[in-house]
């Protein structure tokens, strides 16, 4: 991965992960069960202990929280680009997603009838597609269950990132 390292960045592991009101919960009996939590001024990530035994999983997870670092260095320009390849999907009917987190973002996104590219949801769902087609096209996995980004579709974000990460490119994390 062409990622340019800054200061450390601190990995956890935990059992049991769930997040309830804006909080990462551990062994809890309340909240929505998660995989991953990453704190971008905190530079950390925590994953779920689960993640030891399924190692594409924890690959495209692990990468995809690395993206999070990503993401809010890239600059308004190179994001505006990236919600335009996203709008051009949804104009073209695109269905499925190539990760869990980007596919619960656009089913919600789908739910609003009109779409706002200024609104906070579609800027989570830009993140989280952002994270989880960086995982895909890094580690070659899809490791979730709903419905899959179409290759047509896919072919076209791996030629954004081609574009966006050359050898002279390199995204700090």
């Amino acid at each position: 991965m062409p990622l340019e390292a800054g200061r450390p960045v601190q990995v956890a592991f935990l059992p049991e992960l769930t997040a309830h009101r804006g909080k990462l919960l551990s062994r809890a009996d309340h909240g929505t069960p998660i995989y991953a939590a990453t704190y971008i001024r905190r530079r950390k990530i925590v994953l779920e202990t689960s993640l030891l035994a399924d190692s594409a999983a924890l690959r495209f997870i692990f990468v995809h929280e690395l993206f999070h670092f990503v993401w809010v260095r890239l600059g308004n320009k190179t994001r505006d680009e990236y919600s335009g390849l996203l709008l051009a999907e949804i104009a073209g009917r695109a269905r499925g997603e190539l990760g869990e987190s980007s596919g619960v973002k656009k089913a919600e996104l789908r739910e609003h009838v009109e779409l706002s590219p200024s609104s906070a949801l579609w800027r989570d769902y830009m993140c989280e597609s952002f994270c989880d087609s960086a995982a895909c096209l890094f580690t070659g996995c899809i490791v979730h269950e709903g419905p899959k980004l179409a290759k047509r579709w896919t072919a076209i974000r791996r030629d954004w990132f081609g574009k966006n990460l050359d050898d002279d490119r390199r995204w700090a994390i």
